[in-house]
Formats: structure tokens, C-alpha cells, sequence
């Protein structure tokens, strides 16, 4: 009589909303995996991350948790898990439905107040691994790197990001193009790059601002692109330089060196998770420690202090210091 079939063993990951929170997880969840190779993951994201998961080999299934009024999206999604006997369940969100769940072992973020750490370290800290917090890092398909390559230049890249979530945290676009006007002009630090601009599908008109201002220079429009072919790019690129967002997160977890511009936000709590990087802050700015909608404004930049001059040159000692970022081979 044959064997019967080894049941598949399953593992829930629950992570943040945002993108650049939810790549913050991503070392947690690799450092899971290597723990237990054998283990398939199911990871419950909010729907604008749950694409930097969806090329991860190990996780089954991205659940995108769209929320409902009066939380009800909780009761909805314990419904879709109850019926799973999971080994794990790892709950960063600090939700109550991840009591609830039949599993072998549990972790459940609790809710602590003025945790100064960085957000990484808060993650690690869930399974007791702050004092070797495991880096970000994102798996990006072959198919997705070779469709990618096809696209890009041949020069080195400047992938550029002038959006974040919310208007405090943007410099201002004539600032940008000022900016990659001097980095990639003939003497710059960066002369011959091209330049990738990134971003929603929403940012496609401060793109074409940024094409259309910079006659001559090779500037691409890449904004809109899918989460895994943004991050393929990235992946290519020789230096990103953008605000603190969830594409700043994304380039630190794929390799890529990063100069990033802060303002209203705390780069001991946000910033990029990479030795080969550069803050750039804006210092008339006061930053607290807090949720960040109490720090940020919905409608005008908290990034005036930040001067062309104060970016080019910490992005020049940056690039001075940059190993080499060729295309890699596929």
C-alpha cells in the first residue's frame, strides 16, 4: 500500500498596510523561512504592499486586507483562516483574530508605546531576534528581472523618486529636477547616467515634468509599473535618490544604494536599512518620535529646509564611495 501523502504544513504572516512598512517585515519572514524550509506561508498585507510578496517562492498566498468600517475586515479575515491548522501565526499587527487561530506556536506584536527602535528591530523583536535584527530583502522572479532588463539603458541608472504618501514628506519637483540637472550634466558626479523616474500611476505627470524639463538627457518614465518590476529596476540601478517612502524601503532591500531626504519623519525610526546610504535632512524641521499623522502634513511640504546644494553635495561623497553598479548579469 503506497504512502499516503504528507499533508502540507502552512504558516501565517500578518504584516503592515503600507509598502515601506511591510518591506521592513520582509527579513523577519525570510529568517522564519530558513528556520523551516519545509513550511509554505500565507501573507495578509494591506493591498497596496501585498505585490513586493507575490514573487516570494515560499509564500503560498497574499491575502489583501481592505478595511471595512468598524473593523468588520478582521471578522472577514478570521473567517478565511479559522479553518487552517497553522504551525505558525506571527501577527505583527497586534490583531486580536491571531489568538483565535488553531497554531502550534504563536507571535503577536503587543502594542508598545515610544519604542524608539528602528521599525526593523521592532519586527525582529517579535520573535526575540532584536539583537541580530535580519535585513529587508525582496525576492524578485527571473521572469520579471529579464523582461526588466530588456528595458532598461545600457549607462548607469539614477532611479528617482520624488512621491511619498503624504505631501509633507516631498521635496519640492523644481528642487528634483534642479538636482538631476546638476548630478547627471557634462562635470557632474553622475554625468552620463540616465535617469529612471518612479513612482504610482498617479506621479506620471511629475514625470513628464521631469522629462519635459531636461531636454538632452536620457529620462525615463517608469512610473506606474508593478511592485516587482519597480523593484527589478531597482534591483539594476546604480543609486536611488528619492523622499522617505516605500521605494526608498524597497532600494535598500534589493542592494541598491540610497540617498534619502527626510523631513517631518525620524530616520532612526524610518530610514532606509543599508550601510551604503546618505540622510539628507531638512534641519529647521523638529522631529518627535509618534505615529507619523501627527507629524506629517497632509498639505504642504515639511522639506523646504533641504537645500539643491545640501543634496548635491551628500549625494557626490555618496557616489564617491559607491562600489561598482554595473547591470548585473541575469
Amino acid at each position: 500500500m503506497a504512502d499516503a501523502p504528507r499533508r502540507a504544513r502552512r504558516s501565517l504572516f500578518i504584516t503592515n498596510t503600507r509598502i515601506g512598512d511591510a518591506v521592513l517585515t520582509t527579513g523577519l519572514l525570510n529568517v522564519l523561512h530558513e528556520q523551516d524550509r519545509d513550511v509554505l506561508w500565507t501573507v495578509v498585507a494591506g493591498p497596496v504592499a501585498t505585490p513586493i510578496f507575490e514573487e516570494t517562492p515560499f509564500v503560498e498566498r497574499v491575502i489583501p486586507l481592505r478595511k471595512i468600517r468598524f473593523s468588520l475586515h478582521w471578522a472577514i479575515l478570521w473567517a478565511q483562516l479559522v479553518s487552517t491548522g497553522w504551525e505558525t501565526v506571527v501577527d505583527l499587527r497586534g490583531s486580536a483574530i491571531s489568538r483565535l487561530l488553531p497554531a502550534r506556536r504563536r507571535f503577536v506584536r503587543r502594542s508598545v508605546r515610544a519604542d524608539h527602535r528602528h521599525k526593523v528591530v521592532q519586527a525582529a523583536s517579535v520573535i526575540g531576534q532584536e539583537a541580530e535584527p535580519p535585513a529587508p530583502r525582496l525576492h524578485i522572479a527571473s521572469a520579471t528581472r529579464v523582461a526588466m532588463r530588456t528595458r532598461l539603458p545600457s549607462a548607469p541608472i539614477l532611479a528617482l523618486s520624488p512621491s511619498a504618501n503624504r505631501v509633507g514628506k516631498t521635496w519640492p519637483l523644481g528642487r528634483y529636477i534642479e538636482l538631476v540637472d546638476r548630478l547627471t550634466g557634462s562635470g557632474g558626479p553622475l554625468a552620463g547616467w540616465s535617469v529612471a523616474v518612479l513612482g504610482g500611476a498617479d506621479e506620471a505627470p511629475a514625470a513628464a515634468r521631469l522629462v519635459a524639463a531636461l531636454p538632452g538627457r536620457d529620462v525615463r518614465d517608469f512610473s506606474g509599473e508593478p511592485l516587482p518590476a519597480t523593484a527589478a529596476l531597482l534591483e539594476q540601478a546604480g543609486l536611488f535618490v528619492g523622499n522617505d517612502s516605500g521605494l526608498m524601503h524597497m532600494a535598500a532591500a534589493v542592494g541598491c544604494p540610497v540617498a534619502a531626504l527626510f523631513g517631518p519623519t525620524d530616520e532612526r525610526l524610518y530610514g532606509p536599512w543599508t550601510a551604503n546610504r546618505r540622510i539628507i535632512r531638512a534641519m529647521a524641521e523638529v522631529v518627535t518620535f509618534g505615529p507619523t499623522s501627527r507629524t506629517v502634513s497632509e498639505t504642504q511640504s515639511q522639506m523646504l529646509g533641504i537645500t539643491v546644494d545640501q543634496a548635491v553635495e551628500a549625494i557626490t561623497d555618496l557616489a564617491t564611495r559607491l562600489p561598482d553598479r554595473g547591470l548585473r548579469p541575469i
